[in-house]
């Protein structure tokens, strides 16, 4: 940076680079200066100043033939793409949005990856929209490390400065301030002020209603169907919000009144007194809280730590804004009230190329809104519609930094430049994100930052993790749609929710719902059951020779090891590769299946292979070790030799034969006095156990008593101890260290599933009764009566000796046809009624009518 112009705008020149950089703390964040950040860092400089840019002869002139092969690709409607050639080669192709479509991935620099991917905004919790991409680039950031053998160095960055971030930080400070004020207001004062939010609220959303412009292009209908059901789901929310508040007043109690009108208390109390919040601290204060919060989400995922990590606050000492105004010396920026705007004419006039991401004719008005920000200026004059911020003037209610423009803020896209450039120099290998940001936040950043470079091309490969969806919309905040990370880890493991991300496509849209997570459970189910079985069976007697059983599964396991590889290199295939491990351990079963006789040494090499695999893409833990194993495997291995004995011995008829049966097994089961002290829990479970069967044998209890007692053991002493013992029926048993919360989650999600079946049933036959229940009261109805009474009441005037309507109620006749249809009417009701009176016997039929109302009643009652 030149240091004339710190000084100029009034800012302390220190020694070193002040950016933030961390490597991969195991807790923490220490923030520590890029001099200390180490050498991927320190290898990674901006480009010096070069002279004003001036129009290229040909695209990509500056780099073909320079770690670049000397022609340049293009891809459908993509702006050509130059081919890095000259670092190492592993294979792999992947889905490049530089270009629509799987590409060969070659570094510049040999094996080192220059790597960096947009990190969070951090204005409020993260959700699972968020996880989809860190968790996702987790995963292949391990394959490029672990697998390929690349040396990642991988940067994210922090925005701390942003519209979302200035709006929440100085509502949460209004609506604190309204609060203290609450105190001192009275029930109607109170009701009235948030009545007022209310309708404010449902107004403001009323007028964002989308509107379809009668000259809207292809891409602006079809995005006008996305907002148009998003809107709809806004309205309905806010709805049913007004509605809770309306319940809320009733109540009286203030507490509750102020935290279901928290969200449009907060956005009238911006409106009116936004501009008021002015103290740079509580927008600080809200970035920290949720970057903190950010980070402890990614350890609780297992999401690897950045080896650098940079905040644009710490970047506001003059570095974004030497950035903007060398941007306005190469003539591709202009000021305009007071902001900075890119100017996209300009820049393509200079030989460079826009859009590369979604090469589009145009960019929806939608697009543009969403590029800018909540709080762009209403009276700056662009050169184009399509021109963006680099720098926005800042209003009152918003933090400010000085600047030869005067007080602003960056824009959104200049931050990531600015912190991209700076620590890792002239290019990225990998730029990554979210599907979302293509445009117009990576395809500007892109922009801005080749202007800058003076350089065709500054990222190689962009990749874009699919969306997340729930039912069909895109999950956000805006939409009110998302589920937390710390709300999906209430339900699901860390585990489960990466293996759900593995069984998908990382570069495709996935669904969000209880079929994908189920998927995922299952197949951690399978491998923890495959790893606990290899070791269970491994204490049991097998056979040492191979045989052809032997044969086939090390060809199995060789053939998977192919597959996995393959699928890897096809652009990251973690979907084929779940499903090739899965298929090995299903073939590993048939040498479960076959012992003693089969030899378990190819299976102890496929479980290798799975272990090593999936440790790779981040599952981890899959085979328990506790402390207490070595004490506890023996005195386990009794336990459930006595309970399978006792369930043996349960099948004697004779009595006493049986007593006698299940005392000599619990004499067997006795354990030495050393080991029973090293044993702890579980040697007291397996003497509660002895205790409990002593006495029922005394008390000569029955078979089904001794079973209860056994199943006992299985749902409740072996959970409790974290151990899963299974029954195999004639085979016998086996059993596996677990995590004891997994277990009682199963129970309890079992027993939720069975309470809901027996709902079900209840509802099908409470369905089924008042439908025959609606069928007798139409039956019960007497003959005689049928035209006279109830729904027919004074339709008709005259009737025949048999109870024929002759006449309508004005004195009409009756048409011949019509008078035929009700007399088959009439016959059809004097058999119902005969049926139904057989039916009811002795009784009668208001007996019988109301013993089935009583009937329905019980079931309703049973539903509640």
């Amino acid at each position: 940076m030149d240091t004339a112009y710190l000084l100029k705008v009034g800012l302390e020149v220190t020694t070193g680079s002040p950016c933030h950089v961390f490597r991969r703390p195991a807790v923490s964040i220490p923030m520590a200066s890029q001099a200390a950040g180490g050498a991927k860092a320190a290898a990674a400089k901006p480009a010096a100043a070069k002279p004003a840019a001036k129009p290229s002869g040909t695209f990509g002139s500056d780099l073909l033939g320079k770690g670049f092969d000397r022609t340049a690709v293009t891809r459908g409607n993509h702006p050509p793409w130059l081919v890095p050639n000259s670092g190492h080669d592993a294979k792999l192709t992947v889905a490049n949005s530089l270009t629509g479509e799987k590409e060969p991935f070659r570094p510049l620099n040999d094996k080192k990856v220059i790597w960096y991917t947009c990190g969070p905004t951090v204005y409020d919790v993260s959700h699972m929209g968020h996880a989809r991409a860190y968790l996702t680039f987790d995963i292949l950031r391990r394959i490029m490390s672990n697998y390929l053998g690349y040396e990642v160095n991988y940067h994210i960055n922090i925005t701390d400065i942003d519209d979302k971030i200035i709006l929440r930080a100085r509502q949460n400070k209004l609506f604190a301030d309204f609060t203290a004020e609450a105190a001192g207001m009275n029930a109607a004062q109170l009701a009235k002020a948030v009545n007022e939010a209310m309708i404010f609220k449902a107004d403001k959303l009323q007028k964002k209603a989308p509107v379809l412009a009668a000259d809207a292009s292809p891409k602006d209908k079809s995005e006008f169907e996305n907002l148009k059901a998003e809107h709809a789901l806004k309205m309905g929310q806010c709805a049913e919000l007004a509605r809770k508040l309306q319940e809320a007043v009733k109540s009286g109690n203030a507490e509750q009144i102020l935290s279901t009108a928290r969200e449009p208390v907060m956005e009238k109390l911006d409106k009116e007194r936004g501009h008021t919040v002015s103290d740079h601290s509580i927008f600080d204060a809200h970035g920290r809280r949720f970057e903190n919060e950010y980070f402890e989400d990614m350890d609780s995922l297992g999401v690897l730590r950045p080896d650098v990590v940079t905040r644009i606050t710490d970047y506001m000492d003059g570095r974004v804004q030497k950035f903007i105004e060398r941007l306005e010396e190469l003539g591709v920026a202009y000021g305009s009230a007071g902001s900075v705007y890119f100017d996209i004419g300009a820049f393509e006039r200079l030989g460079y190329k826009y859009r590369k991401l979604v090469p589009a004719m145009c960019a929806s008005a939608h697009e543009m809104a969403e590029g800018e920000g909540a709080l762009a200026a209403d009276d700056a004059e662009k050169r184009s519609p399509n021109d963006f911020a680099l720098w926005k003037k800042s209003k009152p209610g918003e933090p400010a930094w000085d600047s030869k423009w005067g007080p602003g803020r960056p824009g959104w896209h200049i931050e990531c430049s600015v912190m991209a450039t700076d620590i890792n120099g002239e290019y990225l290998d990998i730029h990554a994100g979210g599907e979302d940001l293509k445009f117009p936040h990576h395809d500007n950043e892109m922009a801005q930052s080749e202007a800058y470079l003076q350089r065709s091309q500054w990222v190689n490969y962009f990749w874009h993790a699919g969306h997340l969806h729930i039912e069909g919309l895109k999950m956000s905040k805006s939409l009110k749609n998302f589920i937390t990370i710390r709300q999906a880890l209430e339900f699901h493991s860390a585990r489960q929710l990466r293996m759900m991300f593995l069984m998908q496509a990382w570069d495709k849209g996935m669904n969000y719902s209880d079929q994908a997570i189920d998927m995922a459970r299952v197949e951690e189910r399978k491998m923890k059951h495959f790893f606990g079985s290899l070791e269970f069976f491994g204490r049991k007697p097998h056979c040492q020779k191979a045989g052809e059983r032997e044969a086939k599964l090390e060809a199995s396991t060789s053939a998977c090891k192919d597959a996995v590889h393959a699928a890897i290199l096809d652009n990251f295939g973690t979907p084929r590769v779940i499903e090739a491990l899965s298929k090995l351990v299903s073939e590993c079963t048939v040498s479960f299946q076959a012992l003693p006789d089969a030899s378990l040494e190819p299976v102890l090499k496929a479980a290798t292979l799975i272990e090593q695999t999936l440790g790779m893409l981040g599952v981890e833990a899959l085979k328990l070790d506790p402390a207490h194993k070595d004490n506890w495997t023996p005195i386990l291995d009794t336990f459930a030799d006595l309970r399978q004995g006792v369930r043996e011995g349960a099948k004697e008829k004779d009595e006493a034969k049986r007593s006698k049966a299940i005392l000599d097994a619990v004499q067997k089961a006795v354990l030495p006095a050393a080991k029973a002290t090293a044993g702890g829990e579980v040697a007291s479970a397996l003497a509660a156990f002895q205790a409990d069967l002593t006495k029922m044998s005394q008390s000569k209890a029955a078979a089904s008593e001794l079973l209860k007692r056994c199943d006992a053991v299985r749902d409740v002493d072996f959970v409790q101890l974290g151990v899963r013992l299974e029954d195999r029926g004639a085979e016998g048993y086996l059993w596996m260290f677990e995590d004891r919360k997994a277990m009682e989650a199963e129970q309890k999600e079992a027993e939720e599933k069975a309470k809901e079946a027996a709902q079900l049933k209840i509802r099908n036959k409470l369905d089924q009764k008042l439908k025959e229940l609606k069928v007798a009261e139409k039956a019960a109805v007497e003959p005689a009566s049928l035209f006279r009474k109830g729904a027919n009441e004074g339709l008709y005037s005259d009737f025949d000796a048999e109870g024929v309507p002759t006449k309508l109620a004005n004195g009409e006749e009756v048409s011949p046809k019509k008078r035929k249809d009700l007399a088959k009417d009439l016959g059809k009701q004097q058999k119902d009624f005969e049926k139904l009176t057989s039916q009811a016997g002795a009784g009668g039929i208001e007996a019988f009518l109301a013993k089935m109302r009583s009937e329905a009643a019980e079931m309703e009652k049973q539903l509640q």
